[in-house]
């Protein structure tokens, strides 16, 4: 896969979380997924998620715990098979506090030999989103 597919895929992906998250999962991630997100305490959906039935776990209360805008991307890093995303997450809301916030982030995305995503870790500077989700 060339890095500028690489990118293209992972663009592709972010777009289809937010509107088609089943087909962004048939279409892009590998069966043995793997998704680091490891978040202070009070967030309630931080953690390790292993497998599809996980990736839809996470998704799933990540959908309950916050309305997301769609996220902007700063820089996407390439090489064949591992893409690096920064960005901001901007004026998200934690559905039971009604606050929002905003927060920079490095995604980093890694590709099996077939071209599927296996395994994402979310680098978050959380110092807004715990004061979001704090009542």
């Amino acid at each position: 896969m060339s890095t500028n597919g690489a990118a293209e895929k992972v663009r592709d992906f972010y777009q289809l979380i937010v509107t088609d998250t089943q087909a962004a999962i048939e279409r892009y991630v590998a069966e043995d997924i793997v998704w680091d997100n490891p978040l202070p305490e009070n967030i309630p959906f931080g953690g390790r998620y292993e497998g599809i039935e996980g990736l839809v776990r996470y998704f799933t209360q990540l959908a309950s715990e916050i309305e997301m805008s769609p996220l902007n991307f700063t820089e996407i890093i390439a090489d064949e098979d591992r893409v690096a995303v920064v960005g901001i997450e901007q004026d998200t809301r934690v559905i039971r506090t009604g606050k929002t916030y905003t927060m920079p982030f490095v995604h980093v995305l890694k590709f099996n030999q077939e071209g599927k995503i296996n395994h994402v870790h979310e680098y978050n500077v959380t110092g807004e989103m715990v004061k979001a989700f704090s009542n």
